[in-house]
C-alpha cells in the first residue's frame, strides 16, 4: 500500500481511456492484457511504491519499448489495473428487487477492493472512463432508478453510496496495515487515559466494534431504507 497518499496524475496527460487506439496490425506479441495482469500481480504484492515500468517490464521479461508501445506512463499502467480490478465485481446474474440489488452490488464491490487494498486510493486522480467502471457505474444508476427517485436524486444518492463505501474500504486498510488488535489496545488505553477531554469516545469503548462487515452492512442499511423514507 502507498505510503504518500493517492498518486498525482499528469493533467496535461489524457486519460488512457481518451487516446487513440493504434492499429492492432501494429501490435507487437507482448499484450496489454498481459500487462494488466502482470501489473495487478505487482500491485497486490508490493503496492503502488512497488510499481514501476522497470519493475514490470522485468516482470513480463519484455524491453521497455514493447511496454511503452502499449502505455506511455505509470498512470496509465494505473489506470488498466484499476479497471481491470472493477471488472471483479460480479454484475446480477438474476433479477433482485432494487434494494437488495443495491446490498449485493455495494457488498461485493467492497469485498473486490478489499482483496486490492492499493486500489482505494487511486480513485479520484483520474475519471472512471474504463469499460468496467462504466458498466458498473450504469448498473448502480440504473438500480437506483428503480428505486422510483428523481433522476438528480439517483445522481447524489449513487454518490452517497459509493463514496460510504470507498471510506469504509480506506479505513479498514489503514487499520489492518499492522497489528490491528495491537493498534486498538493501544488507542483504547489513550482515551482512558484522556477520558475527560473525549467523553463520549472513552465511554463507548466497550461498545465499539471490530467487526468490520457488521459495521459495513449497518450504514449500508441506513442508507437505503433513507431512500424509502424521502
Amino acid at each position: 500500500m502507498a505510503k504518500n497518499g493517492p498518486p498525482k496524475a499528469d493533467r496535461s496527460s489524457p486519460t488512457i481511456w481518451l487516446k487513440p487506439a493504434k492499429r492492432s496490425r501494429d501490435v507487437p506479441a507482448l499484450t496489454r492484457e498481459r500487462i494488466i495482469q502482470a501489473a495487478v500481480e505487482i500491485l497486490d504484492l508490493r503496492g503502488q511504491d512497488g510499481l514501476t515500468i522497470r519493475k514490470l517490464a522485468e516482470r513480463l521479461n519484455a524491453g521497455a519499448t514493447s511496454l511503452y508501445w502499449h502505455v506511455e506512463t505509470r498512470d496509465d499502467v494505473l489506470e488498466l489495473a484499476l479497471d481491470s480490478v472493477l471488472g471483479e465485481i460480479p454484475l446480477p446474474t438474476e433479477p433482485l428487487e432494487w434494494d437488495k440489488e443495491l446490498t449485493r452490488f455495494l457488498t461485493e464491490w467492497r469485498r473486490t477492493l478489499l482483496r486490492h487494498p492499493w486500489s482505494t486510493s487511486l480513485f479520484g486522480f483520474r475519471p472512471l472512463l474504463g469499460p468496467n467502471a462504466l458498466a458498473r457505474s450504469e448498473h448502480l444508476r440504473a438500480t437506483l432508478t428503480r428505486a422510483g427517485l428523481p433522476e438528480v436524486d439517483v445522481i447524489h444518492a449513487g454518490y452517497t453510496l459509493s463514496n460510504f463505501m470507498l471510506g469504509s474500504v480506506a479505513t479498514q486498510v489503514a487499520w489492518q496495515a499492522g497489528d490491528e488488535a495491537a493498534t486498538r489496545s493501544r488507542v483504547a488505553s489513550f482515551l482512558r487515559e484522556h477520558a475527560a477531554e473525549y467523553p463520549a469516545l472513552s465511554s463507548q469503548l466497550e461498545s465499539e466494534s471490530d467487526d468490520w462487515d457488521e459495521s459495513f452492512c449497518r450504514g449500508l442499511g441506513w442508507i437505503i431504507r433513507s431512500f424509502v423514507a424521502s
